[in-house]
């Protein structure tokens, strides 16, 4: 069958030169015929970049060296000397959301690339005071490549369980038949969760916290219905006393954001706390558990 897409994303996908922008393009054009939502939506994602705070697949996932820029002395590694293990373990994790052809540019001298670290994770770490002006992740520039053939090879596997389940298709068209047995391509084999998504991994303040349900009992206004939630989460009475004394003193949030910009210092020794076990919340879900705690106190929806 010369004319067969499925066969010509095939070659396309099982040759290391082709362009993958092309095999995704390909691919998609297959599934969206097919009626393959899901990969649909993946093949776009890739295509396009990950939306911010969307789940993102576990090959875009790494860990990197955390370094600091000074104006001075250059780039330096940031001093987790006095962090428990499993906060700099988080700490360390970055997430790639770009798309797939900008990983093309991706280049070094030193085979070494660098994300900058969002905001809301700076300040976890560094608090409020002595913030560097910008700090990254440092990672292996293979990591790029990694992604690329992962993204290839997922293809490539669907592409064959086509041909295996009898769906080759005829230049653009795909027989009704045809459609009817696409979704065995996806449940089949091992591509059957192509996205993958990472879930409660420990990238905080990257974006992702997991399926937190949140559930409390803080009326607006109320600091003792506050402290109540607060120590049921497992925060003693010095940590809930340190964020009073910081309710008081501090201009009134009106926003999630302003919440976290001015608690954040606090959220983040928090945080660093349920790293060690030592509140009844995983690391995690700490920052957004304790943001929304906050938010609901001042009446800011989350």
């Amino acid at each position: 069958m010369s004319n067969s897409p499925v066969l010509e994303l095939q070659a396309l996908a099982g040759d290391p030169s082709s362009d993958i922008v092309a095999v995704l393009l390909k691919a998609k054009m297959i599934a969206v015929k097919l009626n393959l939502n899901d990969l649909s939506e993946w093949l776009e994602y890739e295509i396009e970049g990950y939306p911010t705070g969307n789940d993102i697949p576990k090959y875009r996932v790494g860990r990197g060296i955390v370094k600091a820029f000074n104006p001075y002395h250059g780039w330096f590694p940031v001093d987790f000397s006095n962090v428990p293990p499993d906060f700099i373990e988080s700490a360390s994790e970055f997430r790639i959301t770009e798309s797939i052809s900008s990983m093309k540019k991706g280049e070094s001298k030193d085979g070494m690339l660098r994300i900058t670290m969002p905001p809301k994770m700076v300040n976890l770490l560094f608090g409020s005071h002595d913030i560097p002006p910008e700090v990254c992740w440092f990672f292996s520039a293979n990591k790029l490549n990694h992604i690329v053939t992962t993204v290839r090879n997922k293809i490539l596997t669907w592409s064959l369980e086509l041909e295996k389940q009898g769906i080759m298709g005829d230049g653009l068209l795909f027989t009704q038949k045809e459609k009817d047995a696409a979704p065995m391509t996806i449940t089949n084999n091992n591509t059957n969760n192509f996205h993958a998504p990472v879930n409660n991994a420990g990238a905080i303040g990257a974006g992702n916290t997991g399926d937190i349900n949140q559930q409390n009992s803080i009326s607006v206004g109320d600091i003792a219905s506050l402290e109540r939630e607060l120590k049921s989460h497992g925060l003693d009475d010095n940590d809930v006393a340190e964020l009073k004394l910081l309710v008081e003193q501090s201009p009134k949030p009106a926003s999630k954001e302003e919440v976290e910009k001015g608690f954040g210092a606090w959220i983040g020794k928090m945080t660093g706390k349920a790293f060690t076990g030592a509140l009844k919340v995983a690391g995690a879900a700490a920052p957004a558990v304790l943001t929304n705690a906050i938010c609901c106190y001042f009446g800011i929806p989350v």
